[in-house]
């Protein structure tokens, strides 16, 4: 082989290397923005929930678990503690205010035996939802900042 098809090909193996990095690189910088957003969405649906937020998960994983090819999701949990009011701020002012944001809303059946609301939203890419145990007297509010390939 000559010289410079053996330069060449080597410069083509590097660069071909170095842009599915760059790929990578760019993806999880993507991954890290739609996880900022995914924050900002959950943190405003808690503090319209409930107070003394604590974080209880946030990472950004495969979006198959174990296939890393799959992309990236950004998942983000916080617990908060909940009142009286809470129920009725969720399903009513805080369901109708996403709803005007144009979020769709769906609020699930409610189970009274172990005292338990929730109400899911989901917009473009996001998915949230927050789940009321109103014996606990807390929430769990979470989501998803959907795939990021």
């Amino acid at each position: 082989m000559r010289p410079t098809l053996v330069a060449l090909a080597i410069c083509g193996a590097l660069l071909s290397g170095c842009g599915k990095e760059e790929d990578g690189m760019e993806q999880q910088e993507r991954a890290e923005a739609r996880a900022a957003q995914t924050r900002a969405h959950i943190d405003d649906l808690a503090a319209r929930v409930g107070t003394a937020p604590q974080v209880v998960q946030d990472e950004i994983g495969d979006c198959v678990p174990g296939q890393e090819d799959s992309g990236l999701n950004p998942t983000y949990t916080v617990h908060v503690t909940t009142d009286d009011t809470s129920v009725a701020r969720l399903t009513g002012e805080v369901a109708d205010h996403f709803a005007a944001e144009g979020w769709t809303v769906k609020r699930d059946p409610v189970d009274p035996e172990d005292g338990e609301v929730s109400v899911r939203f989901a917009k473009e890419e996001f998915n949230m939802g927050a789940q009321i145990s109103e014996k606990a007297g807390r929430a769990a509010v979470g989501g998803s900042g959907g795939c990021v390939k």
